[in-house]
């Protein structure tokens, strides 16, 4: 073989191996305004999510705004539970960006913006830095707010009251020394980030952690709290029969649950903006009003064949409400739709025209999923949140006059068929009469069809695949 040859070859395999390494280079969620991380959690009515949204990046800091609507239930009371609204700003400085002495897990408009010496959504740069050297790191956790919580004594060093309760202190220790597969929608499209498998342990209490293996960007994507305790007494007393059996008594008639806390991302998206492009008031943390009513009514809570998973933790919009377990309980969350804009690769991850990839799509007659038109817990009314997509979605129609479009929901498995079929033809709906009066499409050019939990994506039985199957289904007619 000749010179001229091996040299074509050589190229060749030089390419193949270049695009094999950009194939599989994982995609980087850039800490921008535009920003949305998307939680779930699970209570025994069903799943709720939490949106915390970027709002501003600047030198001094991040600024972001959270929005969660969950139900909260007095067990001393006969009244059915209570749904919670909660809208807050949080303001992360950067240099607790950088180290912090405790992880604020709590959202609550008692706390003030900014608080001091905590972080939020995100690992430390320096924990990072601790977990990739050295494999071990500590972290305070706070979850819980004490009643006494005011905003000047969050502020006020010498306050006589304390206004959490006492933090969990973690010694953290890397599971894994290569990054693990977290599998999450990352801009309407299922995809795969590197984390970091992360154990915790605090006394006999054991924690998890997933962390976006990025140190620009540590995103904790899921953490569960407060399991292991019971594993912990039984071996303690393996070998004292009393105790034995008094914790098999205990744990027959008020059995602990599996967890205390657990917060997981499902979605992930960004169409990175300027801050004063959002249509969020970022100066008082609430969203924008918005103009029109919809269909706003919400059904008592059914008797069904759907199970839950255990749900987790307390606390004030934490993120981490709802306790118990559920079978029959309140289907699809809060329910939400995407514009899908695909995963990508490299730093792209489909951070590009999310109109435009949505006009490519259904041009070429692919049904699309839709994920950020996000809905309050148990029914039918649109968040605030929603408005961007509503505004693609009618900017194409302006566009294409000859188009019309069907607009088909799905929700996942909890609750019974008829009522997931009920609220899925609902919230088409909604969707279909937000385009009307809001943008003045013509009611003729949508069609709407509610499927229930008769197509799902992904298993029911977990957040994430729960999280997949609330969708909707936009495609031309």
């Amino acid at each position: 073989m000749n010179r001229r040859t091996v040299l074509p070859i050589l190229s060749l395999l030089l390419a193949v191996s270049n695009n094999g390494v950009a194939a599989t280079t994982p995609p980087t969620i850039p800490l921008c305004p535009g920003l949305h991380i998307v939680t779930a959690i699970n209570q025994s009515s069903g799943d709720y999510e939490s949106i915390k949204r970027i709002m501003a990046v600047d030198e001094a800091g991040v600024t972001l705004h959270y929005s969660s609507e969950h139900e909260v239930n007095d067990p001393f009371s006969d009244k059915p539970p209570e749904l919670v609204s909660t809208n807050v700003t949080r303001r992360v400085l950067r240099a607790d960006q950088q180290k912090a002495g405790y992880y604020l897990a709590v959202f609550d408009p008692k706390l003030p913006k900014t608080v001091p010496n905590s972080t939020a959504i995100s690992l430390t740069h320096d924990n990072f830095t601790r977990l990739k050297s050295t494999g071990k790191a500590d972290v305070s956790i706070v979850t819980t707010l004490n009643y006494s919580t005011t905003p000047e004594n969050v502020l006020d060093p010498d306050s006589p009251y304390r206004w959490w309760f006492a933090p969990s202190v973690y010694a953290l220790e890397l599971s894994d020394k290569a990054p693990v597969p977290f599998p999450v929608l990352l801009n309407g499209k299922p995809a795969e980030l590197p984390a970091l498998h992360i154990n915790g342990l605090f006394g006999e209490e054991k924690a998890e952690f997933f962390v976006l293996d990025d140190p620009d960007n540590p995103l904790i994507l899921k953490f569960r709290l407060g399991f292991g305790t019971d594993e912990a007494l039984k071996a303690k007393f393996a070998n004292d029969p009393v105790m034995t059996k008094m914790l098999e008594e205990l744990a027959a008639t008020a059995p602990a649950p599996s967890e205390r806390d657990r917060l997981q991302v499902t979605q992930i998206t960004f169409d990175c903006h300027r801050s004063d492009d959002l249509p969020m008031a970022s100066d008082t943390g609430k969203p924008l009003e918005i103009s029109g009513e919809f269909d706003t009514d919400t059904e008592h809570f059914p008797t069904g064949s759907g199970g839950v998973a255990n749900g987790n933790g307390s606390g004030s919009g934490s993120g981490n409400g709802g306790g118990g377990t559920g079978a029959g309980s309140l289907g699809d969350g809060m329910g939400s739709l995407n514009l899908g804009t695909g995963a990508g690769t490299g730093n792209g991850a489909g951070n590009g025209n999310q109109t435009a990839e949505l006009e490519k799509a259904l041009q070429a007659g692919e049904k699309v999923d839709i994920y950020d038109i996000f809905f309050s817990f148990n029914s039918a009314k649109l968040r605030p949140e929603s408005d961007e997509t509503l505004q693609r979605i009618a900017t194409l129609l302006d566009k294409h006059p000859d188009w019309k479009l069907s607009v088909g929901g799905h929700t996942d498995s909890i609750a019974s068929d008829s009522f997931n079929l009920d609220l899925s033809n609902r919230r088409a709906a909604a969707v279909k009469t937000a385009l009307v009066e809001r943008y003045k499409i013509a009611e003729n050019r949508l069609g709407t069809q509610g499927y229930g939990e008769g197509s799902p994506r992904d298993t029911n039985d977990t957040l994430e695949g729960r999280a997949r199957n609330r969708r909707v289904e936009l495609a031309r007619q």
